[in-house]
């Protein structure tokens, strides 16, 4: 079962459509059991630990701050690595087996343990277009211009020896 940090970094409301998982505040406080039908709110500056307890599916929604000045604040990461907690949303690699979402720092680190992750960037999934190769065809051997024949001249004779 998937296990993981978190760090809430702006309000979060979580439905859960199905499955369940035990969410442990690491702040000391009592272990929250979550599951199909539960609507929670995650507060901005909550920490805690994920474990995973059967497969879930889910809908949630960010919410950030409003800036003083009444402009919306800029969108925080909703995506952080499961290895160091940094938010990753811009580009992050997608390891199936365990689900787990890798910041490129801790990729490079460990390539060998996260092989067959999938490269995204905004949380989708990124092919990288492979270089163009272009094949020149193979030009004939141009052949030697000969100057043009001079208009009623005889052509010239070959000499024997």
């Amino acid at each position: 079962k998937k296990s993981f940090p978190y760090n809430y970094t702006a309000e979060e409301r979580v439905l859960v459509l199905s499955g369940s998982a035990t969410v442990t505040p690491t702040d000391g406080s009592d272990p929250l059991t979550i599951g199909a039908g539960d609507a929670v709110t995650f507060h901005k500056g909550f920490k805690c630990k994920w474990k995973i307890t059967k497969r879930m599916k889910k809908h949630y929604a960010v919410f950030s701050d409003v800036a003083e000045d009444g402009d919306e604040a800029e969108d925080l990461p909703a995506i952080t690595c499961d290895v160091c907690s940094v938010g990753c949303v811009e580009e992050s690699y997608f390891v199936k087996e365990g689900e787990l979402d890798i910041c490129p720092k801790c990729y490079e680190k460990d390539k060998d343990e996260y092989s067959g992750a999938e490269h995204q960037k905004g949380g989708e999934a990124w092919v990288e277009e492979p270089a163009k190769v272009v094949k020149k065809k193979k030009q004939p051997p141009k052949k030697k211009k000969q100057p043009p024949k001079k208009k009623n001249q005889p052509p010239k004779k070959k000499q024997k020896k």
